[in-house]
C-alpha cells in the first residue's frame, strides 16, 4: 500500500482530488504511535482518530476541509488504480510493561477511485496523470478494512493480510459486534 496525501478542490457542486505528491506514514514511529502517545499511551483498551486529527499530527495547516489521506491499495499495479480515503481509524492497543505490543485496528475509508478497466498499461507517467485531477462520485461508498500493528510496525513484512469489507458484508457481519 502507499499512503498519499491529496489535495480537495471544489467547483461548483463538484469535488476533485489532486496528488499533492506527498507521502505519510501511519505505523512505525509516526502518526498513529505521535497520536497514542498524546493520549497518555493507552493500553489494554481502545482508543480511535479522525482523519482531521491525523492530518493536523501530519503537519501544520492541514485539515480534512482542504486535504484527504488516501491509501493506493496496489501501487505496483499496471492495469487497475485503486484509491480510498481515511475517515477514521480505531484501535484497541495490547500492552504491558514495555508500551504497546500489537494493535488490531479498523480503519474507516470511502472510495476514492478505482478502475481496472484501463485500455492501455499503466505507466508511472500516465498514473500520474490520472491522478493529477481526479472528480469524486457523489455516491462514494464506506469500506471497512482491518489490519494489524506489531509493536508500531505494521504486521509481517510483506504479509499484511486485510480485506476491504463494503456495504452488503458489513451489515452481514455487525451482529459480531454485538456478542458479549
Amino acid at each position: 500500500m502507499a499512503f498519499k496525501l491529496f489535495k480537495k478542490e471544489r467547483s461548483g457542486t463538484g469535488v476533485y482530488y489532486s496528488d499533492a505528491r506527498q507521502d505519510y506514514k501511519l505505523a512505525g514511529y509516526n502518526l498513529l504511535y505521535k497520536l497514542w502517545n498524546k493520549r497518555n499511551k493507552p493500553t489494554d483498551r481502545g482508543w480511535s482518530v479522525t482523519a482531521d486529527e491525523l492530518l493536523k499530527e501530519h503537519g501544520e495547516g492541514f485539515s480534512s476541509g482542504d486535504y484527504a489521506l488516501v491509501i493506493d491499495f496496489h501501487p505496483s499495479s499496471k492495469s487497475r488504480i485503486g484509491l480510498v480515503e481515511i475517515e477514521a481509524i480505531h484501535v484497541y492497543t495490547y500492552g504491558g510493561s514495555t508500551g504497546a505490543s500489537w494493535s488490531p485496528m479498523m480503519l474507516e475509508l470511502r472510495d476514492v477511485y478505482y478502475n481496472e478497466d484501463l485500455d492501455q498499461p499503466l505507466t508511472p507517467s500516465r498514473k500520474q496523470d490520472i491522478l493529477a485531477r481526479l472528480e469524486l462520485s457523489p455516491t462514494r461508498q464506506k469500506v471497512i478494512e482491518f489490519l494489524y500493528l506489531n509493536g508500531w510496525n505494521w504486521g509481517r513484512n510483506g504479509n499484511t493480510n486485510a480485506a476491504f469489507i463494503h456495504d452488503a458484508a458489513r451489515r452481514y457481519f455487525q451482529h459480531a459486534f454485538n456478542i458479549d
